[in-house]
């Protein structure tokens, strides 16, 4: 990567995919969610360890692609979406375990 700028933001992403990855996994053994998105449930439903493999590389790409190429705009705009996204998620997870 020939800038550091998205060093934190990288790891960040990496942090709240693991996270997401565990707490849905931890709320759907225990019957307190499920899988909103239709794809990733059929990944789930097929086999658990596919799952798992999906949650954890989509964003693994992105920080790949992020360092290969370097800081650009679209590197940037998508990094910033993904962040958005599992933020808000891990937001949304927090919120089912407080009422649990």
């Amino acid at each position: 990567m020939k800038s550091d700028s998205l060093k934190h933001p990288s790891i960040l992403l990496l942090l709240l995919s693991i996270a997401d990855t565990y707490l849905t996994l931890t709320g759907i053994s225990g019957g307190y969610i499920r899988e909103a998105n239709p794809l990733m449930n059929a990944i789930l439903e097929m086999e658990p360890v596919y799952f798992f493999a999906v949650k954890l590389t989509l964003p693994a790409i992105l920080v790949a692609l992020s360092h290969a190429i370097g800081e650009s705009r679209p590197v940037r705009t998508l990094m910033n979406a993904a962040l958005i996204v599992y933020v808000t998620v891990f937001l949304l997870h927090a919120f089912w375990i407080a009422l649990i």
